[in-house]
């Protein structure tokens, strides 16, 4: 049997439209967000990456666009190769190469149809370089943790922001 590579596991999820927020963003405001996060995610979560190159962008056997692309990670300059598919428009999924994948998912709430939205960034980092070092581990995990919570919160204020200067109709 296979021992599975070690890996951290975690989602974290934010309100869209809190009863503070102005202006509230639509689900085609969200969802164009998420396009533009495809092309340009330093513009969404500069605190994660530094750049974005697109290498391609094609169909799968399903008609969803899928994007490749390049991004630098700000941690250690890590240059990865992406896969990203586009489920409109409920979620973006990025793949990496050595099986780690990011989910970035919009769900409607239990509120008002439309309004009560979440975002929701869903990680599977593999880590096969911690195998037997859980201390390791553990302290990528609080680090990813805080990546999480910042990309999530920083992507919606960014979109917010979009929407308030017309780069998102």
């Amino acid at each position: 049997m296979t021992k599975p590579t070690p890996s951290n596991n975690l989602a974290y999820t934010a309100p869209i439209n809190p009863p503070s927020a102005s202006p509230k963003l639509s689900t085609a405001q969200i969802w164009r967000g998420l396009e533009l996060k495809i092309r340009a995610g330093q513009d969404f979560v500069g605190g994660a990456l530094l750049s974005t190159d697109i290498i391609s962008e094609s169909q799968d056997d399903q008609g969803r666009p899928v994007t490749v692309r390049e991004v630098v990670f700000r941690d250690g300059n890590r240059r990865v190769r992406e896969t990203c598919v586009a489920f409109k428009p409920m979620k973006v999924e990025f793949h990496q190469p050595d099986g780690s994948k990011v989910q970035n998912v919009i769900s409607q709430g239990a509120g008002e149809e439309g309004v009560d939205l979440y975002m929701t960034y869903t990680f599977e980092w593999l880590h096969p370089e911690c195998e037997g070092a859980q201390k390791e581990l553990e302290e990528k995990r609080r680090k990813e943790t805080q990546v999480a919570k910042m990309a999530v919160e920083e992507t919606i204020r960014v979109m917010r922001e979009m929407v308030r200067d017309g780069r998102i109709k």
